[in-house]
This record gives structure tokens, C-alpha cells and sequence, in this order.
């Protein structure tokens, strides 16, 4: 019953799809405003984020930074939808989503050299378009079907259908999304099996932190399933960072956090996670997911459940 229900719900999204890219932003913008000013959606949340993780910041430079937040999370819900009915190569020759020529190097040498290879992202940039990243580049080493999108279940099983049909648009086999419950059993069965796994790793740990650091200046607690899994496989490790460089241009720049993490500590490669986040989020504030509550289990809020 949910599929059918998500069916019809997806259905109209992939007919508003083909709509030229500058339609959805003049959609993107009603939306952005509608957010900010009407619903004023979870802006508690975003401002006491902002204040924890930037305390030195002045009113007038964090309320912009709200305002670019705003438009941002707009633009990606609009740019996946549009990106229903478009090809990864498509998308690549518009210039929309580029891969830094050195990360592409470093993320096929990788590939090629190793048995698997995990990727830990976070929620900047589009991440819905991330799993294209094989169209992005020239001569890739992999394609979009060695490649396995690692995903939280959602509790809503409406919701859950709704992101499946969403992100399997985008990617090819029933392989290429696996929740994070059944990761460790996909790889191992898949053990001889080279691929390249993607992991948003910045959620909050619902199921009890394994890692705490600093991060932005406040105690951070860390899903360690992409570091456990790789120490586990001696799998190398990198770091992805999703750019935006301006509406409808993003760029993957690519680092490595380790070549072999069996090789390190508990904790260390998320230690090296969270540090090149980070910095990447000191450069440009606007460019991560600032509405939802990370740090709740740390700091109070000042807002109510609706983030208000």
C-alpha cells in the first residue's frame, strides 16, 4: 500500500522534472521564502546550531548565513527533482556537478588499488546527486554499478517508499541502496566483490555514540559504522566534501583519511573526519544541513518541537 501511495506522490515530481532547470529556481525561491518567513521551518534549531558552532559571530553575518541556509536546502530539493529525468552524463555536461581533477585521480587510484574502498560524506552540497559521482568524471575506474549508497531507514514507511523511488532514480541495481542495519552483512556476503561504498556520516547516533570529539567546538558524538566497518575489511578511507560554488554549480573534492584503517585507533578516522568537516564548514557556513538537531543530546535548545 505505501509504494502505491509513493508511487502517486512520485509520479507528478517526475512530470515537473522536465521542466528547465531555471523554473525550478524560481520555485526554489518561493520556497525559500516560504521557509524562512512564513513557516519560519526549524529556525530555532538552525540559529541555536549556529550560535553553539559559531559563538564569535556577529547577529548581522549569522542572519545572512540563515537566509543563504534557506535558499540552499530550496535549491536541493528543487535540483533532485529536476534531476529525475536527467542522466548523470547530462548533468556533468551542464557543468552542474564536477569532481576536482586531483580527487578523481585520488578516488580511482584508490579504487584500483584496493579490495572496496568507503567514502564518508556529509549533508553539504547536493548529497542527493552524489551517487552520479562516476558521470562527473573523466576515465572513472568504477561505475554506477560498483557503487552502494549506504542509507538510515526512515521511521515513516510512507517515507521510507518515497526515498527509495527518489534515490533509485538515480541508481542502477537493488545493490546500489542498502540501509545501514544490513551493511556488514552486504559487504561481508560481497567480500570478494569490489565497491565503492557511500556513507553520510554526520547524523546524529540515535542508537548510542561509539565516538565523541570536539567538532565545531562542542562535544560531538559520532556514528563509528563507516570507521568500524572499514578497520574490520582493512578498507581505505576518504573523504568527499560537496561543494557549492554558486546556484546550480557544485564541485566533489576528494581527501584521504587513510589507506588502510585497520591500521588506526578507535576513533581516528572519525577524529580525521570531523576535522576536515569541519573546516570546510568554517569556510562556508551555509553549505550544511543546519536544521536538524545535532547536538541535542549535549546542549539544550531554546526552541519548541517544532523547532520554533
Amino acid at each position: 500500500m505505501y509504494r502505491v501511495l509513493a508511487w502517486l506522490i512520485v509520479a507528478p515530481l517526475y512530470a515537473l522534472s522536465l521542466l528547465p532547470l531555471r523554473v525550478h529556481y524560481f520555485f526554489s525561491d518561493i520556497i525559500a521564502w516560504l521557509l524562512r518567513d512564513v513557516f519560519r521551518y526549524r529556525r530555532g534549531v538552525i540559529e541555536t546550531n549556529l550560535k553553539g558552532a559559531f559563538p564569535q559571530m556577529p547577529a548581522a553575518e549569522r542572519e545572512q548565513t540563515i537566509r543563504q541556509y534557506y535558499k540552499s536546502i530550496s535549491d536541493v530539493a528543487v535540483e533532485s527533482v529536476w534531476a529525475l529525468t536527467r542522466s548523470g552524463r547530462y548533468i556533468r555536461r551542464r557543468g552542474f556537478y564536477n569532481v576536482e581533477p586531483a580527487g578523481a585521480r585520488l578516488m580511482c587510484e584508490t579504487y584500483a588499488s584496493a579490495p572496496s574502498v568507503m567514502v564518508l560524506l556529509a549533508h553539504t552540497g547536493n548529497w542527493e546527486l552524489a551517487s552520479d559521482v562516476p558521470y562527473y568524471m573523466d576515465n572513472s575506474t568504477f561505475g554506477s554499478d560498483d557503487m552502494t549508497v549506504v542509507y538510515q531507514t526512515l521511521h515513516s514507511p510512507l517515507s521510507e517508499q518515497l526515498f527509495k523511488l527518489m534515490r533509485r532514480a538515480r541508481l542502477s541495481k537493488e545493490e546500489s541502496l542498502v540501509p545501514s542495519h544490513k551493511i556488514l552483512r552486504f559487504m561481508l556476503t560481497n567480500r570478494g566483490s569490489k565497491r565503492i561504498y557511500f556513507l553520510l556520516s554526520d547524523q546524529y547516533p540515535y542508537g548510542g555514540a561509539a565516538v565523541t570529539n570536539k567538532f565545531l567546538g562542542l562535544d560531538t558524538d559520532w556514528v563509528d559504522g563507516g570507521e568500524a566497518i572499514a578497520r574490520k575489511l582493512h578498507l581505505p578511507v576518504l573523504y568527499v566534501y560537496l561543494d557549492r560554488i554558486k546556484r546550480g554549480e557544485y564541485v566533489i573534492k576528494v581527501s584521504q583519511i587513510c589507506s588502510d584503517a585497520s591500521a588506526t585507533a578507535k576513533g581516528e578516522v572519525m577524529d580525521a573526519y570531523a576535522a576536515l568537516l569541519q573546516k570546510d564548514i568554517a569556510a562556508r557556513p551555509y553549505n550544511w544541513l543546519w536544521s536538524h538537531r545535532r547536538w541535542k543530546n549535549l546542549w539544550p535548545y531554546n526552541c519548541n518541537k517544532n523547532g520554533k
